[in-house]
């Protein structure tokens, strides 16, 4: 009996030390996915934008894949929109000049008072609404909307990165509604974090 109770005990410490390392884990966020390990990066028809290291991405909350400086809290500060540029080749000057306008009214609505940061965004995807697409079950509803994939990098006034993203939205039929919601889904990740 007395066997038994000494197992039970051993059992019971080494099931709270897994428990503790796990929620240690799960606590200093090295659950999340890589970017560079996932299916996204190694697809083959993979679109690189205007991030050079992929390195240090991690899947986001609410944004698809995010790196943030640890010293750095992103709400404390303002941003400015320094570069827009289109990497994907597919939208017309007009509308890229309507994107970048969507951008720079969303993202530069922050109020921080700590300083500017200066973002330099791309897209380096757009999809156009498919209706074709509506007959995919469960999904086709959504899968047939447009799509918009951007990439921003934040830097401090001396040119040091403090954040990276890569988000791909869909909404409504018109790429300016989707770019609207990669905007705003950017806005509020910086506005929580």
């Amino acid at each position: 009996m007395g066997r038994f109770v000494q197992l039970t005990g051993k059992t019971l410490l080494c099931s709270l030390l897994i428990g503790m390392a796990v929620l240690a884990t799960v606590q200093t966020g090295q659950c999340k996915d890589k970017f560079i390990k996932s299916s996204d990066y190694r697809d083959k028809d993979f679109r690189k934008g205007c991030i050079l290291d992929y390195g240090d991405l991690e899947e986001g909350d609410d944004i698809s894949w995010v790196w943030v400086a640890p010293e750095v809290r992103l709400s404390d500060y303002k941003v400015q929109v320094i570069s827009f540029e289109d990497v994907s080749d597919e939208i017309k000057k007009s509308q890229l000049r309507e994107i970048k306008k969507i951008f720079q009214e969303s993202i530069e609505k922050r109020r921080g008072d700590r300083g500017l940061l200066d973002a330099e965004v791309c897209i380096y995807e757009i999809q156009k609404f498919s209706a074709g697409k509506a007959w995919i079950p469960f999904a086709g509803g959504h899968q047939m909307q447009a799509g918009v994939g951007a990439e921003m990098i934040l830097r401090t006034p001396d040119k040091k990165i403090v954040a990276k993203f890569r988000h791909f939205a869909r909404e409504g039929g018109q790429i300016e509604q989707a770019a609207e919601e990669v905007a705003d889904d950017l806005k509020k990740y910086m506005s929580k974090h």
